[in-house]
């Protein structure tokens, strides 16, 4: 029977771990606010964690994957921070990325998709980076490469968001968040413990119109 007072430490070192997952909630670590007070209160850490690994499940590629995160990348960019977007399906429009605060300079888009995991692992390990969104390839995903993404993660202070397309199944990993994603934005959280697991954003989305006095 082992002995009491040598499984406490075991148990506080554990627990100082933020990058053990043990099947309860994990150990909150810094995050970038999302940009919507609503959504950072029903995410688990508190906002977009930095050095860690976030996984994006869309419905449909462009239902709002994109527009999820863009206030934080527009934050980033104006910090001075390099934001890179990584084979994306489309080409973002710059002047509607400039109207909602990206400093267009600190933009990189990577369009090749033939090393577009290999880039997202060298802009993680630069620790250079605000942020980095991959679109992944539309080729078999593979556990070992996520894995690298995973530990790359932790050479800096950038979250990076791994976008699947629909029917791609992720590998089992220690992504510290896992959404899925409906028309609305309506996000289910797959992975990472919280009281509410469904958000739907669809509501503050909508601008509401002000009509003039006549």
């Amino acid at each position: 029977m082992p002995d009491a007072r040598s499984v406490q430490p075991i148990e506080q070192l554990l627990e100082s771990r933020n990058d053990l997952w043990r099947g309860r909630h994990r150990p909150a670590g810094e995050a970038l606010k999302s940009g919507r007070t609503e959504l950072d209160h029903w995410l688990p850490t508190g906002g977009w964690p930095c050095g860690r690994l976030v996984e994006l499940l869309p419905e449909r590629l462009g239902i709002g994957e994109f527009g999820l995160l863009l206030p934080m990348l527009a934050e980033q960019t104006r910090r001075g921070l390099p934001v890179l977007l990584i084979a994306p399906p489309w080409v973002p429009c710059p002047q509607h990325l400039e109207r909602v605060g990206v400093a267009l300079e600190w933009l990189v888009v990577v369009r090749s998709t033939d090393q577009a995991l290999w880039a997202t692992e060298q802009g993680l390990k630069s620790g250079l980076c605000g942020a980095i969104l991959l679109w992944h390839p539309r080729s078999r995903v593979r556990s070992q490469a996520i894995r690298r993404l995973q530990l790359a993660a932790e050479c800096g202070p950038a979250p990076v968001f791994v976008c699947y397309r629909p029917g791609q199944q992720p590998p089992p990993s220690l992504a510290s968040l896992r959404l899925g994603i409906r028309p609305g934005p309506e996000l289910t959280l797959l992975r990472g413990n919280d009281q509410s697991k469904i958000l739907d954003l669809g509501r503050s989305n909508v601008i509401p119109l002000h009509t003039g006095s006549h």
